[in-house]
């Protein structure tokens, strides 16, 4: 019950922390919306002057921004991109955010469940055990279940400095 309280929390806290960031990225697009229809002029300037910093001739950066300025709502996204750093989310933004929390809930309850398996297994398996022989073999396929999840986590990290496999200090 602990694990599934877990996974319910971490679910409800993926959608809520998904959905709020997809929704000030779309009010910041607003704003810069806003901004381009109220003061065309400054926004065109900032995105020469950010395309000029980047290594293009103001004369290049000029005519690119000054073309896609004609087009707003991709002058907008691209503003979005380059000044702000922000990719803004799909139309189903929602939808996708409920996928997350889904996906987190299952993760958390399956990977939760993961150290638990030998206080299920061992007991199951072995019946006449004592409860101390119980209890350390099942501390013991924990620490093995953790160690193993560790490898995997390391395996599919980006920093893999140290896998189960020890190919990278080779």
């Amino acid at each position: 019950s602990n694990i599934f309280a877990d996974a319910l929390s971490m679910g409800v806290g993926e959608f809520l922390s998904s959905k709020a960031e997809n929704e000030w990225i779309l009010s910041e697009r607003e704003r810069e919306k806003w901004e381009v229809q109220n003061y065309p002029e400054g926004e065109v300037q900032e995105m020469i002057d950010i395309y000029v910093e980047k290594g293009m001739e103001r004369d290049d950066a000029k005519m690119v921004i000054e073309t896609i300025a004609k087009y707003e709502d991709f002058f907008v996204d691209v503003m979005m991109a380059e000044e702000l750093q922000l990719a803004v989310p799909e139309d189903d933004h929602v939808q996708e955010s409920v996928r997350e929390g889904i996906i987190m809930f299952l993760s958390f309850a399956a990977f939760g469940s993961l150290p638990l398996l030998g206080y299920v297994i061992i007991p199951i398996s072995f019946p006449d055990l004592g409860e101390e022989a119980l209890f350390v073999t099942a501390c013991i396929v924990t620490g093995f279940v953790l160690f193993i999840m560790g490898c995997m986590k390391s395996v599919f990290s980006s920093a893999n400095w140290v896998c189960c496999g020890m190919e990278t200090l080779l």
